[in-house]
């Protein structure tokens, strides 16, 4: 399966705003869309794991999952 998410890299950034990506993925039914910083991101990633794992295990319902700093 091939999945592919758009990344837009601000070449704007200035050393006082934290550095901000946007993601979007390739059909409005697949997308995860929104700004990022690298820290946002990663703990995105963590996230995306658990939620995987879950539905490996067989979660059902909605379920929400709240990242710790």
């Amino acid at each position: 399966m091939s999945l592919t998410l758009n990344a837009w890299h601000n070449p704007e950034h200035q050393a006082w705003q934290p550095r901000m990506v946007s993601i979007t993925g390739e059909t409005p039914i697949k997308t995860i869309s929104g700004y990022y910083t690298p820290a946002e991101l990663r703990t995105l990633a963590r996230q995306l794991i658990t939620i995987a794992n879950d539905s490996d295990q067989g979660e059902q319902g909605p379920v929400t999952y709240t990242a710790e700093d």
